[in-house]
């Protein structure tokens, strides 16, 4: 890991845009789907009156624009910088106010301890302790001016929320940022002046943040200090030291003493003379870790990934190319992708042989303020990476064939009735996860496997969709990330398809574990549906399975009848044991089956279905029936019967699920 943040520390030490503060700037994030909805982010100024002793809003909003570092009230002008952690001193006149309102306070006014009340601001504490040389400048003047009005500020804006009803924008508009401007006549500011840009703010930020981000790039000799090899680089260089990172949020955090994630091995004792880099290297693996923590992060299964490309040692990368195609087709994979969007947007972006040889997956938990990790995919080669996108394309075209209509209900979703693509993100609805237990859950584990080659077990795919159906037959939604519905029948009938189409996937990867089953025989059927056997022939239904199918169909029929008589809840599915059936309760549900045929004259439509099942169930005293399929298994196959729908017998559902 730690040579992908150097290469992405160094292409970002290339570009020529960059400019001295952007390593410490922490532009405020914006929500596209804000935006999409109309909302329009603006900045805010409280101006303190330094000459009246007076504080107040400007009415006036700022538009927020991070793109532009020139614009006056960009975040690089204001200098909004990263928030540290731990003990460190607020030093923030800019902040992102919804998160960092109380660190801007305390930057002006300070905190109480104890129930004591500060005697300055942090700022000047801050200031005065590191660099008591500048605590005379325009900056620490205005600073103690400000304290002066703690007490008042304190009484009027306790705290964000009484802000944001006094500015009383609205609801389409979202306050960004928040800036300190002051009017002073004697230091030269007769109209607002930001806070950040009095003199001796960059001077403090660059003694503070800087100094390292200048030492020397090349090796050398120096009176003052030591030629030490570099563990990140392998070179013998100058300024070589245990590092430092003043962020939390960093990735870096993954070989700090106490976890050592990636550097298990180290004797603790030696830490800091094995794991030691030189001052440039440190810069360019923040730089590194703070690309890839705002532009290569994906969610798998609920919990955020940083996405970790492994590039050929020694090669130059363009990062400008290959960076969006390894963060496209892991959208691909693990994101919503809509169907209509695939032919402009959602193809599979190759990348050149040799440029990429290893992705890894990085689970991690942050409130932005820490860095912990909690997951790890590793060393997933790109070829294995494309191949399982290309088969999931493959298994969504293949079920489109076999059950045209039919799975293409089953993959829209939305009140907009969008039709998505079959990935890993609609795989995650399939696997019941309590969402008291997320952060490892059981899908995230299954696609760990199916990313690292290792088998599936047959048996625990079972298991998630017998917990599924029970969660859908019984409202078990609240604790569950499992897509709600208020027709039991269309979500049985998604489940059962998309795990069709999950066994398809891992069957062509050759992933899935299962015992070999009776081999398909239909030389004993009558059967002349060409669509039923199709079916058969593409999921390699084994007898037992098409007979349980068979069932199911006439669990169908009998369940449409007692619809139509206005039972609407199907009386006939209280006759399901959703944990499971032995042979013994699917023989009571034939006879259930039957008895209710003949009560409601649909004899015609199930005999065929009957005669087939009873074909097909074979539980001699030689050969039990239980040896061969387990209740949960059986109840899989029964629903498959169940929900099954040839092209003629499709109708357009009055409901689809929402994502």
């Amino acid at each position: 890991m730690l040579d992908t943040l150097y290469h992405f520390g160094k292409f970002l030490s290339n570009d020529r845009a960059r400019e001295e503060f952007d390593d410490i700037i922490d532009p405020p994030p914006i929500d596209e789907k804000d935006v999409k909805k109309g909302i329009r982010f603006y900045s805010v100024e409280i101006i303190f009156n330094l000459d009246t002793g007076a504080f107040y809003l400007n009415e006036k909003p700022f538009s927020f624009d991070e793109s532009d570092k020139n614009a006056r009230w960009s975040p690089y002008a204001l200098r909004c910088i990263k928030i540290q952690a731990g003990n460190n001193k607020s030093i923030y006149p800019t902040v992102n106010p919804r998160k960092s309102f109380e660190s801007w306070k305390k930057t002006l006014f300070g905190k109480n301890k104890d129930g004591i009340q500060p005697r300055t601001s942090e700022l000047v504490e801050a200031i005065e302790k590191e660099y008591p040389d500048i605590k005379d400048s325009p900056l620490i003047q205005a600073a103690n001016r400000i304290f002066r009005m703690r007490n008042e500020f304190e009484e009027r804006f306790p705290d964000w929320k009484k802000v944001t009803e006094t500015l009383n924008w609205g609801e389409k508009s979202r306050v960004a940022m928040l800036f300190a401007s002051i009017i002073s006549a004697d230091l030269g500011c007769h109209e607002s002046m930001p806070v950040a840009k009095l003199d001796g703010y960059d001077a403090y930020l660059r003694r503070k943040f800087m100094q390292k981000n200048h030492a020397p790039e090349s090796s050398g000799t120096n009176q003052n200090s030591t030629n030490k090899i570099c563990y990140s680089t392998g070179v013998i260089d100058i300024n070589v030291n245990e590092p430092t990172f003043a962020s939390r949020y960093n990735l870096n955090k993954m070989f700090v003493t106490t976890t050592k994630n990636y550097a298990s091995d180290f004797d603790d004792k030696s830490f800091f003379k094995n794991y030691q880099v030189s001052n440039q290297t440190q810069v360019l693996l923040e730089r590194g870790s703070d690309y890839i923590l705002k532009n290569l992060k994906i969610k798998i299964a609920g919990i955020d990934h940083c996405i970790l490309p492994q590039f050929r040692n020694g090669k130059v990368i363009d990062m400008e190319e290959n960076v969006p195609k390894i963060k496209g087709n892991a959208e691909l994979l693990f994101s919503m992708s809509k169907k209509e969007f695939r032919k402009t947007t959602n193809n599979i972006r190759s990348i050149a042989e040799g440029d990429i040889y290893w992705i890894t997956f990085l689970g991690y938990e942050s409130d932005g303020n820490f860095f912990k990790t909690i997951n790890l995919i590793k060393d997933i080669s790109k070829t294995h990476f494309e191949n399982i996108i290309q088969t999931m394309r493959s298994v969504d075209s293949e079920m489109g064939e076999i059950l045209p209509n039919l799975w293409l209900n089953v993959m829209t979703y939305g009140k907009e009735k969008n039709v998505i693509d079959f990935n890993f993100y609609l795989i995650y609805y399939l696997i019941p996860v309590r969402k008291d237990g997320e952060k490892r859950n059981a899908a995230l584990m299954i696609f760990k496997s199916v990313l690292e080659r290792r088998q599936i077990p047959y048996d625990k795919l079972i298991e998630f969709f017998s917990e599924l159906i029970l969660c859908h037959r019984f409202g078990r939604y609240a604790g569950y990330n499992i897509i709600p519905s208020s027709n039991f029948d269309f979500a049985v009938r998604n489940a059962v398809f998309q795990y069709l189409a999950f066994f398809q996937f891992l069957k062509k990867i050759k992933l899935l574990a299962m015992e070999e089953k009776t081999t398909p025989s239909a030389a004993t059927l009558e059967e002349k549906n060409t669509a039923i056997l199709t079916f058969f022939d593409r999921m390699a239904y084994s007898d037992d399975q098409r007979a349980l199918f068979y069932l199911g169909r006439v669990l169908n029929s009998v369940g449409r009848a007692q619809f139509d008589k206005g039972h609407k809840n199907k009386p006939i599915l209280q006759k399901i044991n959703y944990n499971g059936m032995d042979a013994a309760a699917l023989k009571r549900l034939h006879a259930d089956l039957f008895e209710k045929s003949k009560q409601y004259e649909i004899m015609k439509y199930t005999d065929g279905p009957f005669s087939r099942f009873t074909d097909l169930f074979k539980d001699a005293p030689n050969d039990r029936w239980d040896k061969r399929m387990k209740p949960e298994e059986s109840i899989f196959y029964l629903l498959s019967g169940y929900s099954f729908r040839t092209q003629k017998e499709v109708v357009e559902d009055p409901e689809t699920l929402e994502v």
